[in-house]
């Protein structure tokens, strides 16, 4: 019996994925690099830190991972503010989540003033007893440490606990630590391969409580 739900944040919770590229298009650029979102959707699901360290190598940037971060987040915080709303029938998916006395999790590969700033946007902090952010974890998905992070503040078993992602190093991760896995295909998260995965949804107000946790 699953319970516990850990829910990814990008792409997930919120429909953020398609700002991130844009985002990280526009910081690349200030440094002479026209990207492409196919390249940058291989890190989908990474930390901020692994994919700015890798492009600053691959393309020999005169910069710091530090300041292009800064850079990145001072243009997605603006961008956000325009547009922020959440996935298709998740909080309504939480909130029978909740009822059920299902614990919940955040765990994304985000910073924790980004997923503060979206939990508070979408007024839906409450709804989670934990939340894991990039500075809690010493390594990136695909290893598993934010989830076996998750399932051990939650006080249970890898094995009882579910994970949503739409990311494949995501879901490659979950497996990894021995948890179930459904998988969300997010058209805005570049074709994502969620074959792995357990389960694969494509809109959360479809997905039944009572099939999911059992």
């Amino acid at each position: 019996m699953i319970k516990a739900v850990i829910f990814d944040m990008d792409g997930v919770i919120v429909e953020s994925e398609r700002l991130h590229i844009e985002a990280e298009q526009q910081a690349m650029l200030k440094h002479g690099v026209r990207i492409s979102a196919e390249e940058l959707h291989t890190y989908t699901g990474t930390t901020a830190m692994f994919m700015f360290t890798e492009l600053i190598k691959k393309y020999k940037l005169d910069t710091t991972f530090e300041k292009i971060f800064n850079e990145k987040e001072e243009i997605l915080f603006k961008l956000l503010e325009k547009e922020t709303r959440p996935t298709n029938g998740v909080i309504e998916l939480l909130k029978k989540l909740r009822q059920k006395d299902i614990k919940l999790a955040v765990a994304s590969s985000s910073h924790r003033r980004l997923i503060d700033y979206i939990l508070r946007k979408l007024d839906i902090g409450y709804l989670f007893d934990f939340v894991v952010s990039a500075e809690d974890v010493v390594h990136s998905k695909p290893n598993p440490q934010i989830f076996l992070k998750s399932a051990q503040a939650l006080h249970v078993k890898p094995s009882e606990c579910l994970v949503v992602e739409d990311a494949k190093l995501g879901v490659e991760a979950a497996k990894k630590a021995g948890m179930k896995v459904i998988g969300y295909r997010n058209p805005d998260s570049g074709g994502q391969d969620l074959s792995k995965a357990d389960m694969i949804v494509k809109d959360f107000s479809e997905l039944p409580v009572e099939e999911m946790i059992a």
